[in-house]
């Protein structure tokens, strides 16, 4: 079972990517902002990342950014994901494996998921 930890300031859009994760059959944890990223990480490890870029209290491309260039975590594919208009050239700074915007379809994000964990 593929674990995954979801993270995005915006509590609806949170709890149904969640739960249709966990209907996929896939282990998920969920953060509702970025200050508890690094900590979490330390308790659950995830296979994939899955977050927004705006988080309220931090940027997910920051974070992506940190991660990816930890000893620790740095292999874990991350998605992210927005409805800004977020220049490319900013996913490829944060070292993102992935970027979609938002809306998305729930299937895409799955099928994009499976991808990143083959």
């Amino acid at each position: 079972m593929a674990k995954i930890l979801v993270v995005d300031d915006d509590a609806d859009l949170l709890e149904m990517v969640t739960l249709v994760l966990r209907t996929y059959g896939m282990e998920v944890a969920s953060l509702n902002n970025g200050a508890h990223f690094f900590d979490t990480l330390s308790r659950f490890t995830p296979d994939i990342i899955v977050m927004d870029i705006y988080l309220g209290d931090r940027d997910g491309r920051n974070l992506c950014k940190e991660l990816k260039t930890s000893s620790d975590h740095s292999e874990i594919p991350v998605i992210l994901y927005s409805a800004g208009n977020i220049s490319p050239a900013s996913i490829e700074e944060s070292q993102a494996d992935d970027f979609l915007q938002k809306p998305f379809d729930i299937a895409f994000l799955f099928s994009r998921i499976q991808e990143k964990l083959s």
